[in-house]
């Protein structure tokens, strides 16, 4: 049996259940000891500024705007607002002090990740460390039946969403029934709940899933990653929504209601909906310049003294233009914190103005495997590409061709990695052999194997198919992002160099997605987040559905059970293959076996021609802004900032 546990006392008591996830298979021994020690220093040397919650839960601490509602009677104690067991949070750097606004700069409302990144709430979380496992949080812990068939969710007993009402599994049957079963709302079940057969409610805390097969992506992906209140977190697939206030806008319930109400409704920026996130947003207008999020009276987390969380009161949404206008405001010291948005290119102003302006820089290494990658679209529909395209002599010599030292210097300020398309060292799937393969620069190479594959060079330097025919490649792109234009540029001229006539072009986002999703792109180019987790979402590693532009068409085979896209070859369906064999297994050291063995295929393979990757993220921080770690793997799928835990964050001077 495998199951998770995190409880807390006054005391200290923050441990992990023995019988967590493999907890001695990515964690010594000695680590944690060290863990423990360091809590226990923490707990006797930190001077509490706020009172300390009782070994019966007895004494919380709270936000003083909070304590004057409970005295005017708008609330009840915090004591009843919190759940029985309230997830306690360890400090980045110190306990905290209530109070503040935190500014951040927004674009709108489909800058969604502003918002939705900072409230990272799922029913288990991802660590801050990438290498351990993943830990409670809505769930305080989860047990496995034998066979790995069924998974038993024990929820935080207490619970209650923003407006008071208690949570309770109902609010993730009503999910599963009308939203995710619903095909007016979703179009087809979601891969990692596509074995779930049946949601059996023990109690209103407890909740048995029942599987038709072992689920291996359940906790990872399903409760890590998607985990959620539906929708909240934006591109998350939810996992709970509030039927309380739900039900009543839904065509299941109400005769009178509408599809279209009801996403209106469940709306990320809908003010009425209640929520279970640190910060809640009470105030949005479309096109209004501000939109707030204030603290949440029903936030069920606690710092290691007692103290509710969050520290600070609200969050401002300040409405900028584009990327430009985040920058402005971070320059002249207007943000509070904030990585999203904060340019690489102006990081030497950022420098030259921080002293004046208040504030300091960090670099976080992205779990960007490539910030400049380039897809060679292997199920091309015009057979005589697809062959070439098939044939790894072709992507590797395009690949030689490639001067990432060049890439870095000039597209990424030299702060990147020159590196093949693989995994980020912080990934438990790393291989360090692996981060170079085939990504030394000889151009000389390049044509020999461009030689023996009969693409003979004509008088005008460029090649052409054996046949005679016109070979010409074209690139399309819709990059924006720092460094990414300049790195197809400086490509298409390589790939010219050797012979291979090359074109670049770009276009809009939504042109490019449909295009490269309809398998229309000969060489797609994006830049590979997912790193340090591939096998949530192995868009990267092999052709998993349409997104994934080394064979978009194999995708939509894999993904729709061979019903659509087309059929892939052999040493593409092998990774497929393995891919099952992780779905099936709940074995967490088997994963890592078989996760590593997909991603050694797919970086030999050139799935993907990586050119520099690990470029930092830079983030803004006040100087009087506190709990923000200096060290972190930023990443997408993990929701950056989120697994920090956001809610802990808060400033030196806040009541002063």
């Amino acid at each position: 049996m495998k199951g998770g546990s995190l409880t807390s006392s006054p005391a200290l008591l923050l441990h992990f259940d023995k019988t967590y996830a493999f907890w001695e298979y990515k964690m010594s021994s000695k680590r944690v000891l060290l863990s423990v020690i360091t809590l226990l220093l923490v707990a006797a040397f930190v001077v509490p500024s706020l009172p300390r919650a009782s070994a019966q839960g007895g004494e919380y601490g709270e936000a003083p705007m909070l304590a004057e509602k409970v005295a005017a009677g708008e609330l009840p104690p915090v004591e009843e607002r919190l759940p029985e067991n309230p997830r306690v949070v360890e400090p980045i750097d110190s306990v905290g002090v209530y109070g503040g606004i935190w500014n951040r700069a927004w674009r709108g409302v489909n800058d969604f990740h502003c918002f939705g990144r900072i409230v990272y709430d799922p029913v288990l979380r991802w660590p801050r460390d990438p290498s351990d496992p993943v830990q409670p949080g809505l769930a305080e812990r989860w047990e496995w039946n034998e066979d790995g068939t069924e998974l038993t969710l024990f929820f935080r007993k207490g619970l209650k969403w923003s407006d008071g009402v208690p949570f309770t599994v109902d609010d993730v049957t009503f999910w599963w029934e009308n939203i995710e079963n619903d095909p007016n709302i979703t179009a087809a079940v979601h891969t990692e709940w596509k074995t779930l057969q049946e949601l059996i409610k023990v109690d209103d805390s407890t909740l048995t899933l029942k599987f038709s097969e072992p689920n291996g992506l359940a906790e990872t992906v399903g409760l890590a990653f998607h985990g959620n209140q539906w929708p909240l977190g934006f591109e998350r697939f939810g996992f709970y929504a509030p039927r309380h206030y739900l039900e009543q806008f839904h065509p299941a319930y109400n005769p009178d209601a509408t599809y279209d109400l009801f996403q209106e409704k469940v709306f990320d920026y809908n003010v009425e909906r209640p929520v279970m996130t640190a910060w809640k947003i009470t105030q949005y207008d479309p096109g209004a310049t501000l939109m707030i999020a204030e603290r949440n009276p029903y936030y069920w987390a606690v710092d290691i003294e007692g103290n509710q969380l969050p520290y600070i009161d609200y969050v401002y949404f300040h409405l900028v233009e584009d990327v430009a206008g985040v920058n402005v405001m971070g320059i002249a010291g207007e943000l509070d914190m904030q990585a999203r948005a904060i340019s690489l290119a102006e990081y030497p102003v950022y420098m030259q103005n921080a002293e004046a302006n208040g504030y300091h820089m960090l670099l976080w290494p992205q779990a960007m495997a490539s910030n400049a990658t380039l897809f060679i679209n292997q199920s091309y529909p015009d057979p005589k590409y697809r062959e070439l395209f098939q044939t790894f002599d072709f992507r590797r010599a395009l690949s030689l061709a490639i001067d990432r030292n060049a890439v870095n210097e000039i597209a990424f300020l030299g702060q990147g990695t020159p590196r093949t398309e693989t995994v980020v060292p912080a990934s438990p799937y790393y291989q360090p052999e692996l981060e170079s393969l085939n990504a030394e620069y000889d151009p000389a190479t390049a044509e020999a194997l461009l030689d023996g594959l009969g693409l003979v060079k004509g008088s005008d330097g460029f090649r052409t198919f054996p046949d005679g025919s016109e070979l010409l490649i074209v690139i399309e792109t819709s990059g924006t992002g720092a460094g990414e234009l300049d790195s197809y540029e400086l490509i298409t001229e390589w790939w010219n160099a050797i012979g291979v006539k090359t074109e670049l072009t770009q276009e809009t986002r939504e042109v490019f997605w449909d295009r490269a999703g309809a398998n229309e792109i000969m060489v797609a180019t994006w830049t590979t987040d997912r790193g340090l987790v591939p096998m949530v979402d192995p868009i990267y590693q092999f052709p998993f559905d349409e997104r994934s532009w080394m064979g978009p068409a194999f995708g939509m085979w894999y993904k729709s059970g061979g019903e659509q896209g087309e059929e892939p070859p052999a040493h593409i369906k092998a990774a497929m293959d393995l891919y099952d064999e992780f779905k099936a297994t709940t074995d967490a050291a088997r994963q890592l076996e078989i996760g590593k063995e997909i991603v050694k295929m797919a970086t030999e393979q050139l799935w993907a021609i990586g050119t520099v990757g690990l470029v930092p993220t830079p983030v803004v921080v006040k100087n009087n802004f506190m709990n923000v770690g200096e060290e972190h793997t930023a990443d997408w799928i993990i929701m950056t900032p989120g697994t920090q835990d956001p809610a802990h964050y808060y400033f030196s001077d806040a009541g002063q």
